[in-house]
């Protein structure tokens, strides 16, 4: 006899102590009442006054192979095809799918309620058939979304499951079974964020919330994931039966039934959910104690993402997780500085004051962090407040100040407030005795890497402002090191040469206003706005254009001969010729549109004004690629520079606003 068969023969025998129970909840009558998982009590549907203990296993025999008609019409929702299978003398409970499928199983997926429960009328067994990945029903029809569906199938296993054993209904419970993937049919709802289909698997059992899947994930943990939606079911997994339990015990209750991730105040901060932190903290306050996989506690896990809100509620209830560090030596304080929060950081200073001298275990305080980390917001705000400016010439175990680890990271963007708001600092050696200029010097690639190059120049400047020490020129010589793509480039700018060489040379016979073509007025062929003085200015700047051009090219046939010497001489010579025809050229458009249309105010000037942004513009754009390259550059020339990274942050910040505004950017 097969495992089927026992299985019947031992459930049949317990028949005789479940007679009065099969016929309370089993009875043909339609007046009988059971109670749905919710705790109402509502007539029995039709579907589920059929269900006797023997039709919950299937029968012995092969499995029939589903034909392309059948698996169509149940796809479709057609009720024919069980008709069909009747008269056919086909057994429903053996039709298979290629993939394992039963006829509910299709029937499940696509939503079809009023098949579903045909089936389940003609065949219960059917409730607890797997497919090829392990899946019941109820799980293909919450990965579905079908909330009536799945109500109807929990609705028939409650009441199927009544007539067994308590081995056989936890044996054979659809609500905990797990399929190739670990997942149950509780987390394919909570996945899909559909809230009451979850609420109505909860309620039909309520272990089903703390199982893992294959990667450690609970329907729990997802819970949490899902955010504020979900915080009515989150805290009523959570809600012990028993207040007067202790919380210790309690704790070690959920940790015993909770299977994977355990971090649950973790995952609510990651949610960003104050409501879901809250239901978490309230019940079990000592899981914002607890560090992740990765060592982090709450705190800094919440500083390292820069949830203001959530680290706030954490710091109202206590403050000592801020002198508590993480596995890797920091503390949350540092994690905020690593990641550029300064709002965070500022938190932390208000309530403990004394955590702005904490040291991770590199000896570093917050400022050597947000340096490292190129946090330059947070460096600069740091070094603009008289309260931990002074955090500036701390040395880390190696020596080395904030200034020192920001130009290790050629971070110029922290260069310009660590080195200008405290010049000792610029005096200080690390413990191999250099200085941050002997690091930056030493360090330099010979070839043309910018954002080297320009700390470089940043920080001379700032040592030339500060009269610590004499500063000859803010740039190195640099040397082309791949000959190959330094001719492509060469090839690149003759290409730009030749164009502003042609334009301003068409430009030159095509002036505004024309020439004089009546024979009968002196000066034929002449200018007609000769005298006009934007006429001169238009000629002047379109000729220096061309020549400039002109010479560019001159110069860049040297560099075709592929002498690197020669190379690195000429370009030298070229590139400022072509920065002065690039600007030339706008310059001298501007005049001949002004020449053109003078007596119309409004234009004038608004063209004027274009104009002279996109002029200040193509300065800022090319005049550092320009200048970095060049052996000198005079120190009191680093204005520009300051301008230059001034213009840059500006034009940063009032993108981030814009971004915001258009909801560019997540909320933080």
């Amino acid at each position: 006899m097969d495992s089927s068969g026992a299985d019947l023969d031992r459930i049949e025998a317990q028949r005789s102590m479940l007679v009065s129970h099969d016929q309370r909840k089993f009875s043909h009558s339609g007046g009988v009442g059971t109670t749905s998982p919710t705790g109402d009590t509502e007539p029995v549907p039709k579907f589920r006054t059929n269900l006797k203990l023997s039709d919950l296993f299937a029968l012995p025999g092969e499995d029939v192979e589903m034909t392309p008609e059948i698996f169509g019409g149940m796809s479709n929702g057609e009720k024919e095809c069980l008709e069909k299978l009747r008269s056919n003398g086909t057994p429903m409970e053996r039709v298979k799918s290629n993939t394992g499928d039963s006829i509910l199983h299709i029937a499940a997926k696509w939503g079809h309620l009023e098949l579903v429960k045909e089936i389940v009328f003609e065949c219960p067994c059917l409730l607890f058939e797997q497919n090829s990945s392990r899946q019941t029903p109820l799980h293909v029809a919450a990965h579905g979304g079908h909330t009536k569906v799945v109500e109807a199938l929990v609705a028939s296993v409650t009441s199927a499951s009544a007539s067994l054993s308590t081995e056989e209904s936890e044996r054979l419970n659809p609500h905990v079974r797990k399929d190739e993937d670990g997942n149950t049919a509780l987390y394919y709802a909570i996945e899909g964020r559909y809230l009451e289909m979850a609420t109505c698997l909860v309620n039909a059992d309520k272990d089903a919330p703390f199982l893992g899947n294959n990667k450690g994930i609970s329907s729990l943990y997802e819970a949490v994931d899902a955010g504020n939606k979900f915080e009515d079911l989150v805290k009523a997994i959570l809600k012990t039966t028993d207040d007067n339990v202790d919380r210790e015990v309690r704790k070690f209750n959920l940790d015993s039934k909770l299977q994977g991730n355990k971090h649950l105040a973790h995952v609510a901060l990651k949610a960003k959910s104050i409501g879901v932190l809250d239901v978490i903290l309230d019940e079990y306050p000592s899981l914002m104690d607890e560090q992740d996989e990765d060592g982090r506690t709450c705190l800094s896990y919440g500083a390292s993402i820069g949830y203001y809100k959530g680290l706030c509620n954490i710091l109202n209830r206590s403050t000592k997780g801020v002198y508590v560090c993480d596995q890797d030596g920091s503390f949350p304080i540092h994690s905020a500085a690593k990641n550029d929060h300064y709002e965070i950081i500022k938190e932390f200073i208000k309530r403990c004051p004394a955590s702005k001298y904490l040291l991770n275990r590199l000896g570093q305080n917050i400022l050597h962090v947000a340096a490292k980390n190129e946090a330059s917001l947070t460096a600069y705000m740091l070094m603009l407040d008289k309260d931990t400016k002074h955090l500036g010439v701390g040395q880390d175990v190696d020596g080395n100040t904030p200034l020192h680890l920001a130009v290790m990271n050629w971070d110029f963007d922290s260069i310009t407030c660590l080195a200008s708001r405290n010049h000792e600092i610029l005096k200080l050696r690390n413990k191999s005795g250099l200085r941050a200029r002997d690091i930056a010097e030493s360090e330099v690639k010979p070839n043309y890497i910018f954002h080297e190059r320009w700390t470089l120049a940043l920080l001379l400047y700032a040592i030339h402002s500060s009269g610590f020490e004499s500063v000859k020129s803010l740039t190195k010589q640099s040397v082309p090191l791949d000959p190959k793509n330094n001719r492509h480039y060469v090839n690149a700018l003759l290409v730009v040469a030749a164009l502003v060489a042609t334009v301003t040379f068409a430009a030159g016979f095509t002036i505004p206003g024309g020439y004089i073509s009546d024979s009968k007025k002196p000066n034929l062929g002449r200018a007609t706005l000769a005298t006009n003085p934007t006429l001169f200015i238009f000629l002047l700047f379109d000729i220096l254009a061309m020549q400039s051009s002109v010479a560019t090219i001159c110069t860049l046939i040297w560099a075709q001969l592929g002498d690197p010497n020669l190379i690195r001489k000429s370009l030298h010579v070229a590139l400022p010729l072509l920065l002065f025809s690039l600007l030339c050229m706008p310059v001298a458009f501007l005049f001949g549109v002004i020449t053109a249309i003078a007596h119309v105010k409004w234009l004038l000037v608004t063209i004027s004004i274009i104009s002279g942004g996109f002029f200040l513009c193509a300065i800022f754009i090319l005049g550092p690629h320009v200048m970095l390259q060049r052996s000198y550059f005079p120190p009191s020339a680093g204005i520009y520079l300051r301008t230059f990274m001034l213009t840059i942050d500006i034009s940063e910040f009032f993108v981030r606003k814009i971004k915001t505004c258009f909801g560019c950017v997540a909320c933080e």
